[in-house]
C-alpha cells in the first residue's frame, strides 16, 4: 500500500509539472493548450443582469400571525429578501426584511388581523437588487 501511495503521489506531481509546462508553452493560445489533452477551463463571462421577479403569492401560515411568501425561483439569484410592512410602515417606506436562500419563506410573529404589504427582493451578484410588485394580505 505504501508503494502504491508513493507511485500515486509521483504521478500526480508529474501531471502538475506537465500542466505547468502546457501553460508556459501555450502562452494563452487555446489551440495549443487543447492539443495537450488537458481540459481547458471555460473563459469567464459576465453574469446576466437580474430581471424583475414575479409578484409573490402570499398565503396564511399554519400558526396565527404567520404569512408564507412564495416567489418563483430565479437562476440568477444569489438570495432573496422577503419584505413586509404595515400601512403605517408603508407610508414611511420602512420595510422589514427576512433574508432567505430560497424563494419560499415563512414570515412569523405578525399581529393577527393586520393587513400586511409584501414584496420579494432578489439579490444578484455584484450587489444587484430588484424588487417585485407589492401585494397585500391580512395575517390570520
Amino acid at each position: 500500500i505504501a508503494i502504491k501511495n508513493q507511485k500515486r503521489e509521483a504521478l500526480i506531481n508529474a501531471l502538475h509539472l506537465w500542466a505547468y509546462y502546457v501553460l508556459l508553452i501555450s502562452n494563452g493560445n487555446e489551440a495549443i493548450a487543447m492539443s495537450s489533452a488537458f481540459q481547458i477551463a471555460k473563459a469567464p463571462s459576465p453574469a446576466p443582469p437580474l430581471t424583475k421577479p414575479e409578484t409573490p403569492v402570499i398565503e396564511s401560515g399554519i400558526n396565527p400571525g404567520e404569512l408564507i411568501s412564495k416567489g418563483r425561483p430565479m437562476s440568477t439569484a444569489v438570495g432573496y429578501l422577503h419584505q413586509y410592512a404595515t400601512e403605517a410602515m408603508l407610508a414611511a417606506d420602512q420595510w422589514e426584511s427576512v433574508a432567505c436562500s430560497r424563494s419560499v419563506c415563512t414570515i412569523a410573529n405578525l399581529v393577527p388581523g393586520t393587513r400586511y404589504f409584501c414584496r420579494l427582493a432578489v439579490i444578484g451578484r455584484r450587489e444587484q437588487l430588484v424588487y417585485s410588485d407589492v401585494v397585500s394580505r391580512v395575517a390570520a
